[in-house]
């Protein structure tokens, strides 16, 4: 599922170069196809200086401009071609039912359909995808990301000579990149839930089909700044301390982190709740979860306890060549929960 269609198309097909910016990171992947299989040639990642992106969409377009340059030139990146992804509260997912129409007819009355639920419809960027046709009705998948946010991201690419072709949605992203590393788990009724900086992303999926998605503001940022309460210490130091979180034997420091914990994973029961209160008939095998804040100890363990779900960290790369000399076993463990929506932005082809 793509927001914007390829903005040049060369006849012949290619991967793009998957960079998704995040709150507190850039991530880049970049695949090469080799015969069924895809190879791993390039990983990274740069941090971004507090303020960046924020979840409200907010983009400081200097400093993410900047810290991506530093990115790329780094690695000698050759390939210009750009997926990214957008995610937050400037994206809206919904599944619609609507009278059936030719494919023509609702890209001309899709902005008509989506007032309905989208009160400022002009602002923003609109695509859809089509589930089923049936003889009285259709379903869909409609999305819409804010245009400022969309414009945003293609100005900061083009600032660094790059070409934007795709925008995709996180969730979107990640489920691609399940699909390719988990292809015995595709017919299953299956959780994807990559735990951010400052968002929570969750999606069920189906036989390829996203059957339910939300985004939820509550991320690691929010060890950082309750950490910053408590502790009464600023910023960077609460977010190097929460980085050490492993080694940690404060009492008062793990009674924070325990509080969080269970707010996240509150969130994240209440949102797997509505999709069985969507979907009855259909119950979740296993919850997947990825990002940075997977990182937190015991997280895990709590999620698993709260939603009663066997719950397994998610591998990027468990389908894919990677080569042992290049990237160590050790570099993937450290980097894989920050690469999810990466590689799956860099297996879009255009």
């Amino acid at each position: 599922m793509k927001i914007l269609e390829a903005l040049k198309r060369d006849k012949k097909v290619s991967l793009t170069l998957g960079i998704d910016i995040g709150s507190s990171n850039i991530k880049l992947v970049d695949l090469k196809p080799e015969k069924d299989v895809y190879r791993v040639d390039k990983i990274a990642l740069q941090p971004l200086p507090p303020g960046s992106v924020s979840q409200r969409g907010y983009v400081n377009l200097i400093s993410v401009a900047e810290a991506l340059r530093l990115l790329i030139n780094a690695h000698k990146l050759k390939r210009r071609k750009v997926a990214t992804s957008v995610a937050g509260h400037g994206v809206i997912v919904k599944r619609l039912l609507i009278p059936p129409m030719t494919q023509k007819e609702l890209e001309e009355n899709l902005r008509i359909e989506a007032k309905k639920y989208i009160p400022d419809v002009e602002e923003v960027v609109l695509d859809f995808h089509i589930l089923s046709q049936e003889a009285e009705v259709m379903e869909i998948l409609l999305v819409a990301a804010k245009k400022e946010i969309i414009n945003n991201y293609i100005a900061i690419l083009e600032e660094i000579e790059l070409e934007p072709v795709i925008i995709d949605v996180d969730a979107f992203a990640l489920q691609n990149a399940f699909e390719i590393n988990y292809p015995h788990e595709v017919k299953n009724v299956v959780a994807l839930c990559d735990i951010g900086d400052s968002v929570t992303t969750i999606n069920v999926v189906k036989n390829g089909e996203c059957l339910f998605t939300r985004d939820v503001a509550i991320g690691g940022r929010f060890y950082t700044e309750e950490l910053q309460k408590e502790m009464g210490i600023g910023y960077e130091e609460a977010e190097s301390l929460k980085l050490r979180l492993k080694d940690e034997k404060n009492p008062k420091v793990n009674k924070v982190v325990s509080r969080v914990s269970r707010l996240i994973s509150l969130e994240i029961a209440k949102s797997l709740d509505f999709f069985s209160a969507s979907y009855p008939d259909e119950k979740i095998n296993k919850l997947y979860i990825t990002g940075g804040t997977t990182k937190v100890p015991g997280l895990k363990e709590m999620i698993e306890e709260r939603i009663g779900i066997n719950v397994d960290f998610f591998n990027p790369f468990n389908n894919l060549i990677v080569d042992a000399n290049k990237f160590p076993l050790d570099y993937l463990k450290e980097i894989a929960p920050f690469t999810a929506v990466a590689v799956g932005l860099a297996l879009r082809k255009v």
